[in-house]
């Protein structure tokens, strides 16, 4: 009887032999030839895909055209897989890429997309993939980097206000300094709500991050053939530190060119911290897969160009973004280090709690005695004469 695969039922089509047999094949299918375009062919031999399924073939229609084409069983197992890997649905039927909601599942949901349709090989979905989620994030780095822009313009004033607000201890007082700086900010077009923009790199990252590493450790078909250069294998680790070197190297740039939105003032013990650390990333990554590590080296590229956009006074003009003022340091003012700094932000941090505590105990016993005097405002006082009067009557 004749089985027929969907991208729902399709695993209990390939058994786990079939699953894991991962190599380049050339799957014949309905009288059509599918070649995959891969980083593993010749230039002569890739030849783009006929047809794109949006399903995936029976398994025995599939083993019947590998009989006919005279293949032996050791021969269908890479072909199945390979005709299985060339279709939407693919990725869910070895169990990823099931929903759309979820980041990793989401990002191997494009990806695979991205790689069926366009026939790219993984490599170049992977980086096709990256570029094309910074591109539609880029509008919120601009916002970003003009709200950075227009907060450097006000920022004496701005940490005028923030001192006076700390040093509230009335709640009266801490709405009428509030109030001041909401007026400060409405008034030099100020929405701190876009400073939120870079964080939402980091559950974009974490896809990324956790989709590639699934697919690399099945790993999918492909995975291991379909890589560049020195790192053909995107299910291995780079074994000469390569992609670890060029991912350090970039994110050293982009932060000491002022962060990805290009707006951003760092002090010079920032920047060497930020110097150490990507150095450090690269032990640290030194075993992941290819193909994550080729994420972070291509979306680091994208950071750097990104910034250099963004510090481009004539793109700034054009993308209507402000131009960052910067200040000269107070005289006199001591040079705090990253200890110290932090140390002084949790004091204030807790003197502010109690502040908040005091004023918030204030506004409560307030609130107390308002409704204690308004229910002595019922009780009426009757003097004895009256009584007198009452009684004479």
């Amino acid at each position: 009887m004749l089985r027929v695969c969907t991208a729902r039922s399709a695993r209990l089509c390939l058994s786990p032999t079939l699953r894991t047999a991962m190599r380049s094949s050339t799957p014949v299918f309905g009288g059509v030839s599918f070649v995959r375009l891969n980083s593993s062919k010749t230039p002569d031999a890739a030849v783009p895909n006929l047809e794109i399924q949006t399903h995936l073939p029976s398994f025995d229609e599939t083993a019947s055209s590998a009989v006919d084409a005279g293949l032996s069983i050791t021969d269908q197992i890479p072909q199945i897989v390979g005709e299985a890997s060339s279709h939407i649905g693919y990725l869910s039927s070895i169990g990823m890429a099931r929903s759309w909601w979820w980041p990793p599942e989401l990002i191997q949901n494009v990806m695979e997309q991205i790689h069926v349709y366009s026939g790219m090989p993984w490599w170049g979905t992977i980086v096709t993939t990256t570029i094309l989620v910074r591109f539609l994030m880029f509008p919120l780095y601009v916002k970003s980097s003009d709200t950075m822009a227009r907060n450097s313009r006000v920022k004496p004033e701005l940490d005028a206000i923030n001192a006076e607000l700390m040093a509230a201890t009335d709640m009266v007082e801490g709405q009428r300094v509030a109030i001041k700086r909401k007026k400060l900010l409405a008034e030099n077009g100020i929405k701190n709500r876009y400073l939120a923009a870079p964080i939402l790199q980091v559950p974009v990252a974490l896809g990324f991050f956790s989709g590639l590493r699934q697919m690399a450790n099945y790993p999918v078909d492909g995975f291991t053939n379909q890589g560049m250069a020195w790192f053909s294998d995107l299910s291995l680790a780079d074994p000469y530190l390569g992609l670890q070197i060029i991912t350090a190297s970039v994110f050293i740039s982009f932060t000491r060119l002022g962060g990805e939105t290009g707006a951003q003032q760092f002090s010079p013990t920032m920047k060497n911290v930020f110097t150490i650390l990507p150095l450090l990333s690269i032990p640290a990554t030194m075993n992941l897969a290819s193909g994550v590590v080729l994420y972070f080296a291509v979306n680091g590229a994208c950071s750097v160009v990104q910034t250099l956009i963004l510090r481009n006074k004539w793109f700034r003009t054009k993308l209507d973004i402000a131009e960052v003022v910067r200040h000269a340091p107070t005289p006199g003012a001591p040079s705090k280090g990253i200890i110290e700094t932090f140390k002084e932000n949790m004091e204030k941090a807790r003197l502010q709690a109690e502040r908040r505590q005091t004023m918030q105990d204030n506004e409560k016993k307030m609130q107390e005695a308002a409704k204690e005097l308004k229910g002595n405002k019922a009780i009426k006082i009757v003097r004895r004469s009256d009584f007198q009067k009452g009684s004479r009557k």
